[in-house]
């Protein structure tokens, strides 16, 4: 019997996983409802699978998976998340995750991504790779793609309204190194203000306009 591990802040929704996968025959071992109580517990136990939400408080699903993945090369996670925009697969498969899959999809969908992970297969839900597919028939330079993960988290992050302080304490980095690399961010993106990182972020989908 597989033996999983989920991790995402709200409890209703692990519930719910659970429930679906556990129906399914799969173990989930170990919950979590933030990215360092995941990382504690997949060196706890060891899982054959971790299911990770991206935006989990703190320290979100991506950078989670860096760490998983630092300790352990060979560790198969999965991104479960609310994003359906494909540059969010991208980076995720891109960090080293073996799936990606949005909460929008239907239960089917999750048990056939876990099954093909399992299997030592890559799995995206069928519209994000239809996305991903075109996407690759595109000349148009893609500026987002010059950012690293941790880059881009902390892009996505201050295109998303967190402070430098903020950022520093949710990724555990000390301020000075937020800033460095918000300067990074901006030398590569091309821009000089805040608002226009934030402009950068809107037309290529990683935070919504409403949200600002």
């Amino acid at each position: 019997m597989s033996r999983l591990l989920l991790a995402d802040d709200h409890a209703v929704v692990r519930h719910g996983l659970k429930m679906v996968l556990e129906q399914a025959g799969y173990h989930v071992v170990a919950e979590a409802e933030n990215g360092e109580r995941a990382l504690q517990l997949w060196q706890e136990h060891h899982p054959d699978l971790g299911i990770l939400d991206l935006d989990m408080a703190g320290v979100g699903g991506m950078e989670t998976l860096q760490r998983i993945l630092a300790r352990d090369a060979h560790a198969r996670l999965m991104i479960f998340s609310m994003h359906d925009d494909s540059i969010y697969a991208a980076r995720a498969m891109q960090a080293g995750a073996r799936g990606y899959i949005v909460k929008t999809d239907a239960p089917e969908v999750l048990l056939d991504a876990v099954a093909q992970i399992l299997r030592g297969h890559r799995y995206i839900g069928h519209e994000l790779a239809q996305s991903l597919a075109m996407e690759r028939f595109s000349l148009a330079d893609k500026p987002l793609d010059k950012l690293s993960p941790r880059e881009f988290e902390v892009f996505r992050r201050i295109a998303s309204g967190e402070s430098l302080s903020e950022i520093s304490e949710h990724l555990h980095i000390g301020y000075k190194t937020a800033a460095n690399i918000q300067t990074q961010v901006r030398q590569k993106l091309g821009v000089q203000t805040t608002g226009q990182l934030v402009h950068l972020a809107i037309r290529y989908n990683v935070v919504d306009k409403g949200s600002k």
